[in-house]
């Protein structure tokens, strides 16, 4: 008898002892987050990155049960934004939104950019830019075909550029096209579509701010991989045999090194979000970018492609000088 209320009396410690741990075990599981997440965006407040980045964090703080405070970290197109978040501690609780080029053609382009493709994890995008050059609904030339005619007639053009990279694609695009433009640097996309608008520039590029203008503007040519939702009918450079123009994402990213049960609540939470029919109406109805959500691994894929696409560039464009 007094064996058996010893084989009862271990067992129900043991009974108590795994409840126990289960109850500790169980919430260290479930616990995140356990406060505010903070997204870093790369760009000023207001702007397209911005917008949509406060409109996901609203959307998946519901399904993270904490709230998402948007911290606006401009500078160098995401640079400041990506630099500091590169030395964030990578619990999840903090990561930040940018866009394609601010991974793939930064770090190539510059030796004080001190981080790399590898120095992240990726968690979705979110939508696609749609990369063009405009021109003014009055311009003299509706096509890439028109540019290179009249150029080589001997009109001297110009064309606003908001970045290097953008400067890149295309100086590439004219050598490819036996053409010379006057390259003028503008701050920001609404300037170069105002000083398209006003007859100071030809052309301009655009990332999607051209959308806004309606029929003021018309699409020359699309410098994306693939013809605009928005302008389908116009070609893109790659069509016409100039083997230039990438997609680039507006999309989320954090400090490399996150647990990957933290990090694939975070792709889900957000990457939902993303898809949300809110998200979709602001992106796509009002600010004209389709939504696009690659996730994880395979958006770290893009960024190694964009950044292969890039290295070619630079290294063509040193060999032409």
């Amino acid at each position: 008898m007094k064996n058996l209320q010893s084989r009862k009396t271990i067992v129900a410690h043991l009974a108590v002892a795994g409840i126990a741990t289960l109850g500790f075990a169980t919430p260290a599981l479930a616990d995140f987050p356990e406060k505010p997440i903070t997204i870093m965006v790369g760009f000023g407040a207001g702007g397209g990155t911005d917008t949509l980045a406060r409109l996901v964090a609203k959307n998946a703080e519901a399904a993270l049960g904490q709230p998402i405070v948007v911290e606006n970290v401009p500078g160098g197109g995401g640079i400041v934004a990506a630099t500091k978040l590169m030395n964030a501690d990578p619990d999840g609780y903090t990561i930040g939104m940018a866009v394609t080029s601010t991974f793939s053609y930064a770090p190539q382009a510059s030796d004080t950019v001190k981080y790399n493709v590898g120095n992240f994890d990726y968690v979705t995008s979110v939508a696609g830019l749609q990369n063009c050059v405009v021109a003014s609904k009055d311009a003299p030339f509706n096509t890439w075909e028109d540019v290179v005619r009249l150029s080589k007639e001997g009109k001297k053009l110009s064309f606003g550029t908001p970045s290097p990279s953008a400067s890149l694609a295309i100086d590439y695009a004219n050598r490819e096209s036996g053409i010379e433009m006057k390259m003028v640097p503008v701050k920001g996309g609404a300037q170069i579509m105002k000083d398209v608008m006003g007859g100071h520039l030809d052309m301009g590029w655009s990332a999607g701010i051209h959308q806004k203008f309606g029929d003021q503007l018309k699409v020359i040519v699309t410098t994306d991989s693939a013809r605009l939702k928005s302008a389908p009918d116009v070609q893109t450079l790659r069509e016409l045999g100039i083997e230039v123009g990438s997609k680039n994402y507006f999309m989320m990213f954090a400090p490399k090194g996150i647990p990957a049960d933290r990090l694939e609540k975070l792709i889900n939470a957000l990457s939902t979000a993303a898809r949300s029919d809110d998200v979709k109406s602001l992106a796509e109805d009002k600010m004209g970018f389709p939504i696009e959500v690659v996730t994880g691994e395979d958006l770290r894929a893009h960024v190694q492609e964009s950044e292969a696409d890039y290295k070619r560039l630079i290294d063509l464009s040193k060999a032409a000088k």
